[in-house]
Order: structure tokens, then C-alpha cells, then sequence
């Protein structure tokens, strides 16, 4: 019985952990829309060249990502690597799919840098937020 009894928890928990992962990467999202948002309104003040405005696209995908890595794996302080670039992942094969169905676009260079980018900065949010000092309010 008390087999039954821990595959329910260990299933409710592995939920709990997929539905929080989701949660974050939402939250990656959303970071990277709000740098987005501020570069915006910086490129709105000056004339920059599209290879300016790629750029700052890419960091604020950098940007969302690390801090999805970082949420993600400051719950439970470990497997940062892990977690962080599962969320990298996830943003980037969301941001393709989105891609390809609303903007057309095609698979090039840029997405494998992209991809490689999104897979950094995420475990690097993964190993800061799970080497980060837990607070228990």
C-alpha cells in the first residue's frame, strides 16, 4: 500500500514540477516582452540600423531566458543546469513554432545561434539560482 501510496505523490509532485516549470517560462516571457518594451522605447529616441535592432531582440531573449533559468530552478536548488536549459529549450522551440506560424519564417543561421543562446543563458540562470541563498519566510 505504501508503494500506491508514493507513485500518487511522486506523480502529484512531478505535476506540481511541470505545471511551475510552465509558470516560469511564462515569467521568462514576460521579462523578455518587458526589455523588449525599454529597447522599444530607446530605439523610438534614435535611428539605429536593423543589425542594431536584431541585436537587441537577441539580448532580450537572452535576458528573458536567464531569469526563466533562474526562477525555474531556485524552487528546488538543484539540478540548475538541468532545469535552466529545459527552459531555454522550451522558450526556443515556442519562439520557432510562433515564429513559423505567424512571421513565415525560415530556419537559418540566426536560429542556431539563437538556439545555442537560449540553451546558455538559461543553464546559467539555472547553476545562479540554484547556488543562490534560500530564504524560508
Amino acid at each position: 500500500m505504501l508503494t500506491g501510496t508514493r507513485r500518487r505523490s511522486s506523480s502529484s509532485s512531478f505535476k506540481k514540477d511541470i505545471f511551475f516549470v510552465f509558470l516560469t517560462i511564462l515569467a521568462g516571457f514576460l521579462i523578455t516582452m518587458l526589455v523588449l518594451l525599454f529597447f522599444s522605447f530607446i530605439l523610438t529616441k534614435i535611428d539605429a540600423p536593423d543589425k542594431v535592432i536584431k541585436l537587441l531582440s537577441t539580448v532580450a531573449l537572452g535576458v528573458g531566458t536567464y531569469f526563466g533559468g533562474y526562477i525555474c530552478s531556485k524552487r528546488k536548488h538543484n539540478k540548475g543546469i538541468y532545469r535552466g536549459a529545459l527552459c531555454g529549450f522550451i522558450m526556443f522551440c515556442t519562439i520557432v513554432i510562433m515564429g513559423s506560424i505567424f512571421a513565415n519564417t525560415v530556419l537559418s543561421f540566426s536560429v542556431t545561434s539563437k538556439f545555442v543562446l537560449t540553451l546558455v543563458c538559461g543553464a546559467i540562470g539555472g547553476i545562479v539560482g540554484a547556488n543562490s541563498k534560500f530564504k524560508r519566510y
